[in-house]
């Protein structure tokens, strides 16, 4: 195993115990508040590795063996024997309010992590990109709402920009609006003007993770980034062209090319074409043809011919840093876990529309990738992720499905429409259909991770 896929699983390890303890320490805190009984808070499953009591009557403290999960057990005589002195104490005796909020308290306090993270990382501060644009796409939406190159990103709607990526979530939860998004930009001249952009198109696409660059078609000002093999792929495409490593890449089918994002694109939209690559290795000019392998990703086919990229350049000169006060910070935290909730719960329900692609559902091995990936950037990136990941937690849980938090509301409504409770063969058949649906979503998430990982 090399030290990569390990630093990705002790990464991946430390943020599902961080985010299940929070979930779990949810629902424990709000039953001891409204007297509930709790037997045991557990942050793992199967056997016990570590286990505290201070006495019997005491909450049991347990680590389990297989760190992917937690729960809290509580007094409930649905579950077991509850003698007739500690009958006030039992999570089904409670009023239909207390219950709600104990199973309630889970999801909660998955987003006030969130809030607590994006805070942490707001007044630790963080590096991002300049906003000044680099290149602007021909024929993009970019071009036609008047961005050129040179230009500084100032304001969005009136908020501040900073950094390029500092608005990223709000542009993503303003795509299908009425009204046009405001730019506020700055000429290489020092004229300012304000660009506007419908963004009620952007709804009938698919989601797209990135607004500025892949709706809009611009691209930040970055370093020279020269069109360089970094390495080839044994037995891909380009290796079995003639392709070899530190070949320069000058033109592809007579289009010249001056940059490795610009040979990517090219690249990518010839799914299975054969191309003429002009290739300078050493001085020496060579013509060869390679044909680009058609991979299906996110719903639509690209090209691949099987090379690495090189080094990246050093960015440093092209970076700015970020950084909030705490009330600010504090602000911005909560914003930012609302409009990430919004956009979460877009994304759920373009995917059941069939609208965005299924494959922005990720499992286990993607999530341990990203957090490896995140980590090795340092710690502001990896509490960001962390944040992401625990909003989706928290939402996931409120999904009406029986088994998770949101089910358990449900039958609640149930309850307090009905003013009886939801009936035991009702919730074994809701559990089993909840079990399900759960393997189903599972199953969708580990096929999506062996997809990437092979491909």
């Amino acid at each position: 195993m090399g030290f990569e896929s390990l630093n990705s699983i002790v990464f991946f390890l430390v943020a599902i115990a961080v985010l299940v303890t929070f979930h779990e320490f949810g629902h424990f805190i709000v039953a001891r508040w409204a007297g509930v009984r709790v037997l045991r808070f557990s942050v793992g499953f199967g056997r016990s590795i570590w286990k505290r009591q201070s006495h019997p009557e005491a909450t049991e403290y347990v680590i389990g063996l297989i760190p992917l999960g937690g729960y809290v057990k509580m007094l409930d005589e649905r579950e077991g024997p509850v003698s007739t002195t500690e009958l006030n104490r039992s999570f089904n005796r409670k009023p239909l309010s207390s219950r709600a909020l104990i199973v309630a308290a889970g999801p909660a306090a998955n987003l006030l992590l969130a809030v607590l993270l994006y805070w942490i990382v707001g007044v630790v501060g963080s590096q991002d990109l300049d906003p000044v644009i680099g290149k602007v796409a021909p024929t993009s939406h970019g071009e036609a709402a008047g961005f050129q190159e040179g230009d500084r990103l100032l304001t969005i709607d009136g908020r501040a920009v900073t950094g390029w990526s500092e608005q990223r979530l709000y542009l993503l939860n303003q795509i299908g609006r009425v009204e046009p998004i405001e730019f506020g930009v700055r000429r290489m001249n020092g004229d300012e003007r304000v660009l506007t952009v419908d963004v009620h198109e952007f709804s009938e696409g698919g989601f797209s993770s990135s607004f500025l660059t892949g709706l809009l078609g611009l691209t930040p000002n970055l370093p020279d980034y020269p069109a360089m093999i970094g390495d080839v792929v044994e037995g891909g495409p380009a290796a079995r062209a003639g392709i070899l490593k530190q070949d320069q890449v000058r033109g592809v089918n007579g289009r010249p090319i001056s940059d490795w994002p610009t040979l990517v694109q090219e690249i990518a939209s010839r799914p299975g074409e054969t191309l003429r690559l002009t290739i300078d290795r050493q001085g020496t000019i060579l013509d060869l043809a390679v044909v680009a392998e058609r991979v299906e990703t996110s719903g639509e086919a690209i090209g691949r011919i099987g090379v690495y990229a090189p080094e990246p350049p050093a960015l440093d000169d092209f970076l700015v840093n970020t950084r909030y006060g705490l009330i600010e910070g504090l602000i911005r935290g909560a914003e930012t876990t609302w409009i990430m909730s919004a956009v979460t719960l877009k994304l759920f329900g373009q995917m059941i529309s069939g609208r965005a692609s299924t494959e922005h559902l990720s499992g286990p091995i993607a999530i341990a990738r990203y957090a490896g990936e995140s980590a090795s950037l340092g710690l502001s990136q990896f509490l960001a992720f962390l944040a992401v990941l625990s909003v989706s937690l928290g939402l996931i849980n409120l999904l009406p499905i029986p088994v998770l938090d949101g089910g358990h509301l449900v039958y609640f409504l149930i309850e307090a429409i009905t003013r009886r409770p939801v009936s035991e063969r009702l919730m074994v058949w809701g559990q089993q259909v909840g079990i399900s649906l759960i393997i189903l979503l599972m199953g969708l998430a580990f096929y999506n991770d062996l997809s990437s990982f092979f491909s």
